[in-house]
Order: C-alpha cells, then structure tokens, then sequence
C-alpha cells in the first residue's frame, strides 16, 4: 500500500451527496412496505379520512427525510492503523472495526441513480460475517476503486517467511470465463423457464376468462359436446396468452439482469459483472464457494447451454444474496469452473445411487385423492373448465414427481458428493466432503414403514437432500461424510 493511498482514507471522510437521495428513497420503500393496509383504507375511505391519511403520509415524508438526512452526517469511514473503521447512528451511534484481513470480497453496484451521478454502492463482505454486509450507498466511482484495491491488496505485513522477508499479494489478475453478447443473451432469454414466469398470469387470465361472462363475452353451454369444445377452446386460448406473455417476462428479466455479463476468474475466484439499470460487479472467491451447481430445462439441453450456480458461505439474513448465478454456460465454461476449483478429475470413480420408489408413490396417491375428488365434484357441476383443468394439473403433477424419482441419485468419492436430478431438465450439485458443516438423518412415519429415510446435508451456504433411501444406506452415508470432514484438515472457509 502506498502511503499516499493511506493518507487519503486517514481522516473521516463522508459518502456522497448522493447518498442522501439513496437512503431517503430506501426508507421511504420500507414505509410503503409496511403502510400497504393504510393504502387500502385511503382507497375505500371517505373524503375526510382521505384527508387524515394524506396530513399523514406528508408528516411521514418529512420525518423519512431529515432523519435521512441527519442519517448521512452522521456517517463516517476512515482507515486507521490497517483497519477499516465506520461511524454512524442517528440516536444510537455505533463503531464497526473491520481488520483488512478480515475482508473477504468486496461488490460494487450501480443504478440509474448511481450512473447518473457516476457514484457506486460499496458492499464490503467480512469473514464470520453474522448479518448484512458493510455498505456504502454512494461514493465516487474512483474512490470505489482506491478503496477496494487498498482492501483486497493484503500488502497489510502478515507473517515473516523463514527468510525473514515480508509476505505481501498483489491485486488479483482477472481473465474472462465467458462474456454474453446480445445474442447469446437474447437465445438464454428465450429458453428460461417461462412457467416460473407465467404463473401468476395464468391464474389472472383464468380469472378474466371466468369473470367474462358477466359482461356478456360467454353463455351457459347446455350441450355436452359444445362444453367439451368450449373447454378445449378456453384452454387453447388461455394456453396461448400464457406461453406468449410469460415468454416476454423471462426475455425482458434476462436482457435486463444480465446485460452486457461477464465472467471472470483469477487465482483467487471469480468475478461477475453485468445488468441494465443497475450493474453489479460481484466476486466469488474460492474458499467461501460452498456449492457448485448447475441446470437447464429441454430448450436449455437442446441448444446446449445450463444456468451455473456458485453457493458462497453466508448467514441466514443474507444467505439468498450469496449465490451466483451465471446463464448461458456451455460445457466447456462448466468444466473450467469444476476444474479451477476441484481439478480435472473430481468426479473420478463415483457410483451413483437411485432413490427408492416410494418417493412418487407416496404423492401419487394424495394426488389421485385429492385430484380425484375435485374431479368428481367438477363432473357433478358440469364444470367442463374445471375437470380439463383439474386433469392437466394431475397429469403433470404425477409425470413430474416420477421424472424427478427417476432422476434423483446421489454418489460420492474421498472428495466430493455429487447430487444430482431434476424433472424435465437436469440438475446437478457439487459438494466438497470436507466443507459440509453437519449432517443428519429424518424419517417420517410413512419412510419408517418402509424401512427408508432422507439425509439432510448442511453447507455454510444451505442444505442438499438426499430423499427416500434405505435407512442402512442413509446411516452410511451419514457416516462416511462425517468421518470425511473429521480426517481433512484443510479449512472450509
């Protein structure tokens, strides 16, 4: 480091102006979040509660205001002694002390706000880190910078080698994995799973579609045959506007989180950058990558590309924010991923072990239970919307519950367990033995009837399962992981 880099960190020092707006628009988005009943009473009161309401909201508002606004000078950072410390509380000040080598990545981020103002959030991710990360709302893009390779450069003086030399590293060098054009970008859009989009939308157009009738769009249809084809007509159109519109929402959400994307890698991790409205530059180093994972869906495996997941190692409250995600992978950026971080032969010499039956039994019958009964009360009504309805929904339950039987398996080797299925598409989870934190084994009274049971694998980044085994095989695998996390020395974080 040099010493001009730490003289510029050394007196307190305040974000931007620009934080101010930043954090008056993030209170302001908790007060709408937790105000929504309020809202509703606004809608359906009458003038002079709509009144009241507004006198409210407006006292809200400046009170959001100066308290964001005392909030940013009471904000401080410097760097003292090669630590990192931040001052800051409004009624209730607070210190935080950061040592450089406690720092693990450090992302930056970037809205429309942020661009225009060329500003970035700073988010600093420390080790043992027990909840959200350090944040910056708004520093200039070159202090960004500066402080970012001052912390990540560990020039800090750690050991004295054996020569009596000091041990320093040098910033981290990146090459790129992959970079998504606006083709490939666009071709990954449009073979996403447009279900987990279109959901919602299905149902909201079901509901128009039933609701049409009060505006005179649909009759009562007595005849049997004209109800069956007024069925398969309302499912047709209805399928339609579904695979259209959900089609649209996973294209647009694509372009937009992953525009202009890159993936990097260096001796240390990887780096991702990319999106629209808001840029992300995010880092993954090696030894807080949990769980490596990946999957497609039949559109994804006939033009050869998967969605890559790398699992960091967090807590609860921020757990959901550690994992990457990196669309449009091919093999061959999938086999530099496992091969940076297992080697080349990671997966050698594993057998793989399928789950037993009864994992689809089970659902099968509550399906046909259930399914069956509201079959026979739609028959009954004469609702032929709701038994064609109905009869998709159970046939798609079924065939993907026992897809997902046949291809869940798991094996393992001295190295890793390696999990893998999925219904339609294919998934697979890679676990190193020695960062598994805890293992265990539960057994409902339906598995304990059948001698079987499911062992729960705990990472610092969640939990893999391994469903509807027998209970020998559970209690060996149990045992097996945990004799291989008790005999590796290496650390898991």
């Amino acid at each position: 480091m040099r010493k001009s880099d730490s003289q510029a960190f050394a007196a307190k020092t305040r974000q931007s102006y620009v934080a101010i707006l930043l954090i008056i628009y993030k209170s302001y988005r908790i007060i709408v979040r937790q105000a929504w009943p309020f809202l509703i009473y606004f809608v359906i009161g009458g003038s002079g509660k709509k009144s009241q309401f507004m006198s409210g909201i407006i006292v809200f508002a400046l009170l959001g205001m100066v308290f964001s606004i005392i909030k940013f000078f009471r904000y401080y950072y410097y760097i003292k002694d090669d630590e990192l410390v931040i001052e800051q509380g409004v009624l209730k000040k607070s210190k935080t002390i950061v040592p450089f080598e406690r720092v693990q990545t450090i992302n930056l981020e970037q809205n429309i706000i942020h661009r225009m103002f060329d500003v970035v959030k700073l988010k600093v991710d420390t080790a043992g880190s027990a909840g959200a990360e350090l944040e910056f709302e708004a520093i200039s893009h070159s202090t960004a910078d500066q402080l970012r390779e001052m912390l990540l450069s560990k020039k800090k003086t750690s050991k004295t080698t054996a020569g009596g030399t000091v041990a320093e590293h040098s910033t981290p060098t990146y090459r790129r994995i992959m970079k998504l054009e606006l083709p490939e970008l666009l071709k990954a859009g449009m073979v996403e799973n447009h279900l987990r989009s279109g959901g919602l939308i299905f149902a909201a157009m079901f509901w128009i579609w039933q609701s049409a009738g009060d505006v005179g769009m649909s009759d009562r249809v007595e005849d049997p045959l004209s109800a069956i084809e007024y069925g398969l007509q309302l499912v047709a159109v209805l399928g339609i506007m579904f695979v259209v519109v959900s089609f649209l929402i996973s294209l647009v959400r694509m372009v937009i989180t992953n525009y202009d994307l890159e993936f990097m890698r260096s001796d240390q991790g990887f780096k991702l950058q990319g999106g629209l409205f808001t840029r992300r530059d995010v880092s993954a180093l090696d030894h807080k990558i949990q769980v490596v994972s990946w999957a497609d869906n039949p559109l994804k495996k006939l033009i050869g590309i998967k969605d890559l997941r790398l699992r960091q190692a967090a807590s609860q409250a921020i757990g959901s924010k550690k994992t990457i995600k990196i669309p449009g992978c091919t093999a061959e950026h999938l086999h530099e991923v496992t091969t940076s971080l297992y080697g080349s032969d990671y997966d050698k010499g594993i057998a793989y072990q399928h789950i037993h039956g009864a994992y689809f039994h089970r659902v099968a019958l509550y399906v046909l239970l259930l399914g069956g009964g509201l079959w026979g009360l739609a028959f009954y009504m004469s609702n032929m919307p709701m038994m064609v309805g109905l009869t998709i929904a159970i046939v798609g339950i079924l065939l993907t519950r026992y897809l997902s039987m046949k291809k869940k398996r798991y094996g393992l080797n001295q190295e890793v367990l390696i999990v893998r299925g999925g219904s339609y598409g294919d998934k697979t989870e890679v676990l190193p033995i020695y960062k598994i934190q805890s293992c265990s084994i539960t057994s409902s009274p339906y598995q304990r009837r059948r001698g079987l049971a499911s062992v729960v694998i705990y990472t610092a980044s969640g939990r893999v399962g391994v469903p509807y085994i027998p209970w020998a095989a559970a209690q060996q695998l149990q045992d097996v992981l945990l004799y291989g996390v008790e005999r590796d020395r290496r650390k898991w974080m």
